[in-house]
């Protein structure tokens, strides 16, 4: 990322652009332009977005920001490396699928697991999930123990206009250290 970028450049607003634009484009960027590490993006990319949205958004913090760059004095970018957000637990992509049940349902549904850590997975569905609700996952592999959770994020994303598809991030009830032996076939 260039250094020499200014915080309405990371943004791509114009300096005069009201607290609504700055807010909408920050939320473009994170979510549907994919610049958010759960969705792919690039980490420091997403904490050089964060920084300057929580520079402009606040009036006294942009002002001082402002003076700054009509001074020529004030920094365009933070210098010193950001504190990047660690992941709880090293993630591994994935391609298996499971049936899973909610809650107290007796009904089971398909699935794809398409990331998982001993802390979770990021399963995909046709199915709604909603955050908070107990999961009950089956393993392709019938010799394998069901794997229980709660729904801790949930969207809806669009692969083709013809077919809704959902995905939650779902959160183990204990650390699960075989989960990738559980869910290869």
């Amino acid at each position: 990322m260039a250094p020499d970028r200014t915080y309405y450049e990371i943004l791509q607003v114009a300096p005069d652009a009201s607290t609504e634009v700055i807010t909408s484009a920050y939320r473009t960027l994170m979510t549907k332009l994919k610049k958010h590490p759960d969705l792919g993006g690039d980490p420091m990319e997403a904490v050089a977005i964060n920084l300057a949205y929580e520079t402009l958004i606040d009036p006294a913090k942009r002002a001082s920001y402002d003076a700054g760059l009509k001074s020529g004095k004030g920094p365009k970018e933070q210098t010193k490396t950001p504190k990047v957000e660690r992941r709880r637990a090293p993630r591994r992509q994935i391609d298996a699928t499971v049936t899973y049940c909610l809650g107290q349902d007796t009904e089971w549904h398909p699935g794809r697991v398409k990331d998982v850590s001993v802390l979770g997975v990021r399963i995909q569905s046709h199915t709604s999930l909603a955050n908070g609700q107990h999961i009950v996952i089956a393993p392709p592999n019938s010799g394998a123990t069901a794997v229980h959770g709660t729904v801790r994020w949930s969207r809806m994303f669009h692969p083709t206009i013809f077919e809704r598809v959902y995905e939650a991030g779902v959160e183990f009830t204990d650390q699960i250290t075989d989960i990738e032996t559980r869910l290869s076939t």
